[in-house]
């Protein structure tokens, strides 16, 4: 990463990120109907572009997702979350795990287990102590964090941090190298491994581009 980031460049980030969230949490209306209307694919090839110009994968992944675009948004609602339930979700287990700790886990031989993993723990701490706690009382869901689309969205708050475009909430305590050690340590090894599964998995122009972005991000961010 640049040892210098500009709150501009921050700022590109953080969109960055907030699309890769979108794209890995559960398929939201509105996201169908940007996917539909071809907006996601054009906010992609331009943010992307921003945050690693010059990477062939990001002008090969507005293809995809502008090969996404076209239809109804009901129609791609549904699509987007019958392909997001077959690859991230599944009958009895994921084809592909969207979890870092359940990962991390498995290449070390052990079965992985969601919320006691010792990654997702670690995870989880990390966050709270950035002032980013799930509020139950509020009726946000007990998922557990260390799901890909959660630690976008954790990076994407981050970014906005560093640009102080968002003050952290009383009480957080974030480094200026925080970014850079959770990224390191916990998004980037996952989101290469899910990144290079998902390209041969996914029978979706849409998941095909996501996947292409997340490498992107993962590699070059």
């Amino acid at each position: 990463m640049e040892s210098k980031m500009t709150a501009e460049m921050w700022m590109h980030r953080a969109s960055a990120f907030e699309l890769l969230s979108l794209a890995f949490l559960l398929p939201s209306r509105p996201l169908a109907e940007a996917v539909a209307a071809g907006e996601y694919a054009e906010a992609a090839d331009e943010v992307f572009g921003l945050t690693a110009p010059n990477d062939a994968r990001v002008t090969e992944a507005a293809a995809h997702l502008a090969a996404a675009a076209g239809g109804d948004g009901e129609a791609t609602l549904h699509a987007l979350r019958r392909e997001h339930t077959r690859l991230l979700v599944g009958e009895k287990e994921p084809l592909l795990t969207p979890y870092a700790g359940i990962w991390r886990a498995q290449q070390q031989g052990q079965q992985g287990l969601l919320f006691v993993s010792e990654t997702s723990l670690a995870i989880e701490r990390f966050m709270a102590r950035c002032g980013v706690a799930k509020d139950l009382a509020a009726g946000q869901t007990n998922d557990p964090v260390d799901h890909i689309g959660t630690m976008a969205e954790f990076l994407q708050f981050l970014c906005l941090v560093q640009a102080e475009a968002v003050q952290a909430p009383e009480g957080a305590v974030i480094g200026a190298d925080d970014f850079d050690a959770f990224f390191a340590e916990y998004f980037a090894p996952y989101a290469c491994w899910l990144a290079s599964e998902l390209a041969a998995q996914t029978r979706s122009e849409f998941f095909k581009g996501a996947a292409l972005l997340l490498a992107v991000a993962a590699e070059r961010f």
